[in-house]
C-alpha cells in the first residue's frame, strides 16, 4: 500500500506540468508546420522558396527552431506516461525508454539541421543556379520535339532540387529525420499500449494512440491530435477525469465490455462498487411437470400467447 501511494504522490506533482507540455509541444508544432525546414521539400515551387529564403532566411530559422522546441516537449507527456506505466507493470522494457527520450530529440535535431540544409541550398541557387539553369536550357534545346511546355520553369526547378539535395549537411539531415521518425513511431505505440494494458489509457483512447503511432510519417497531424488528448487527459481537464488506474497506483486493465471512453470512475480513479449494481432479486420458479405428464404453463407463456407445452407420457 504505501507504494502505491508514493507512485500516486510522486505522479501528482507531475500531472499537469507534463499536460502542459503535452499541449505547448503539439502547439509550437503545428505553428510552424508550414514555415519550417521541413515544408521545404523538392516539389513544385522549390525555386522560388529558395529564392525568398536566400533574401531573407530569418523566418525559417525562427520557425525550425521553435519546432524543434516543440518536439523536445512532446518528450515529456511520453517519458511521463511509460514510467507510470512501467510503475505499475514489471513486464514494461524499461530499457526502451532510451528510445522514448531519443526520438523527439532526433526530431528535433533533424528540425535543425533541415534549417541549415535548405539556407545552404539557397545561397548555392542564388549563387551557382543562373549557370546550371543556362545549361539545362542547352540540353533542352538539343532535344528538338521533346522539350516542355516551359523550359526556364523546369530547368530552375531542377536546379533548385539539385541543391536542395547536395548540400554538405544532407546525409546527416536525412539519417536524423529517419532515426527520429522510426524512434517516435516506436515509442508511441509502445506507450499507448502499456497505457492500455494497465488501464492508464482508455481502450479507445489506447488503441487510438497505437493506430497513429503506426501511421506516423504518414499522418503526423493526427498524431499530434492526439497528444492534446494526452496533454489534456494528464492535466486533469477531460469530461469525466482520469481513469482508474491513475489514483489507485496499480495496473487496472479496462475489462471487455467495459467503458468505451474511460468514463464512470471519478477524478481521483474511485471505481468503488467494481461494477456491483445494488437491488433485490426474486427467484423464478421452475416449469413442474404434473403426473400426468403434462407440462404446465410457465411463467410469462400465457403473455406472450404460446400454448401450453405438453411432454408423451411413457408406457409403464
Amino acid at each position: 500500500m504505501p507504494e502505491r501511494e508514493a507512485i500516486v504522490e510522486r505522479e501528482r506533482r507531475w500531472l499537469l506540468p507534463a499536460g502542459i507540455a503535452s499541449v505547448a509541444g503539439v502547439a509550437l508544432v503545428l505553428a510552424t508546420f508550414g514555415e519550417s525546414a521541413a515544408a521545404v521539400r523538392t516539389t513544385a515551387g522549390l525555386a522560388e522558396k529558395l529564392r525568398d529564403i536566400d533574401a531573407d532566411p530569418t523566418p525559417l530559422v525562427l520557425a525550425s527552431v521553435v519546432q524543434a522546441i516543440g518536439w523536445l516537449l512532446l518528450a515529456v507527456p511520453l517519458v511521463f506516461l511509460f514510467k507510470a506505466a512501467a510503475a505499475r507493470a514489471s513486464r514494461v522494457r524499461s530499457g526502451l525508454l532510451g528510445v522514448v527520450i531519443v526520438a523527439p530529440i532526433f526530431l528535433a535535431a533533424g528540425s535543425l539541421l533541415g534549417a541549415i540544409a535548405v539556407t545552404e541550398a539557397a545561397g548555392k541557387f542564388t549563387e551557382d543556379g543562373p549557370a546550371a539553369i543556362q545549361r539545362c536550357l542547352d540540353r533542352q534545346a538539343e532535344k528538338e520535339g521533346t522539350a516542355p511546355d516551359d523550359p526556364r520553369a523546369t530547368c530552375e526547378e531542377q536546379a533548385a532540387r539539385d541543391e536542395r539535395t547536395s548540400t554538405s549537411v544532407a546525409g546527416i539531415e536525412t539519417g536524423f529525420g529517419l532515426a527520429g521518425l522510426l524512434g517516435f513511431t516506436i515509442a508511441v505505440v509502445y506507450t499507448a499500449l502499456w497505457g492500455l494494458r494497465t488501464g492508464l489509457l482508455s481502450r479507445f483512447w489506447g488503441s487510438l494512440g497505437i493506430a497513429l503511432g503506426v501511421v506516423f510519417s504518414f499522418f503526423t497531424l493526427f498524431t499530434l491530435a492526439w497528444f492534446i488528448y494526452l496533454g489534456l487527459l494528464l492535466a486533469g481537464w477531460v469530461p469525466g477525469g482520469r481513469p482508474p488506474a491513475w489514483g489507485s497506483g496499480e495496473a487496472r486493465p479496462w475489462p471487455k465490455g467495459g467503458p468505451l471512453f474511460g468514463g464512470g470512475a471519478n477524478r481521483d480513479g474511485d471505481d468503488s462498487g467494481d461494477g456491483v449494481i445494488e437491488g433485490e432479486a426474486e427467484e423464478v420458479e421452475v416449469e413442474e411437470v404434473v403426473e400426468t405428464g403434462e407440462l404446465t404453463e410457465g411463467p410469462g407463456d400465457s403473455d406472450r400467447g404460446e400454448a401450453p407445452r405438453k411432454r408423451k407420457k411413457r408406457d409403464s
